[in-house]
């Protein structure tokens, strides 16, 4: 018996040149030239962190403001808040036995954080803080204020208002 249909297997055939096909000079050279081109612009801007300075400071004074208005409530004693162009700090009067004392016109009681540090801090350099001010927070969270101070930091402005002694960030 002979097979109705003969099936006939080839092989593919693949054609080389010679040489496999890669990238040329030129075209190393050029995506060189534009990789270095990217960088020249981006990598300034990683370096150049002077907002993300001003908006942390900005956050880390608004929280120490915040923070002593709560210790001179939780603690009935006031709290002084002192800013000039150099920074800011926070301190209370000595005390006498387990009160504040009243009579204590120093100030040299600095308000402690959490982690035990004065509630202090230095403005970085190349930023603002202004206006120079002193005030206090009393036993009730007011402040001794006439009116609303506004607290600039480079572009960036908070306020505390006088009558409750809300720090007021946007």
């Amino acid at each position: 018996m002979q097979p109705v249909c003969t099936i006939r297997r080839h092989k593919a055939r693949t054609q080389k040149t010679g040489a496999s096909r890669g990238h040329t000079l030129i075209e190393l050279v050029t995506v060189i030239v534009i990789i270095g081109i990217l960088a020249g612009l981006a990598v300034p801007r990683f370096f150049d962190n002077q907002v993300f300075e001003e908006a942390g400071f900005y956050e880390e004074v608004a929280s120490a403001l915040r923070y002593g208005q709560k210790i001179a409530v939780g603690s009935g004693c006031p709290v002084r808040v002192s800013i000039t162009a150099g920074g800011y700090e926070l301190k209370q009067q000595a005390a006498s036995g387990n009160r504040c004392d009243p009579a204590d016109s120093t100030w040299a009681v600095p308000v402690l954080l959490p982690d035990g540090q004065a509630a202090a801090g230095s403005t970085p350099a190349g930023i603002t803080l202004t206006p120079v001010a002193t005030y206090q927070y009393d036993g009730l969270g007011q402040t001794d204020l006439g009116s609303d101070l506004t607290v600039s930091i480079g572009a960036l402005s908070m306020t505390v208002q006088a009558q409750s002694g809300y720090v007021l960030t946007p």
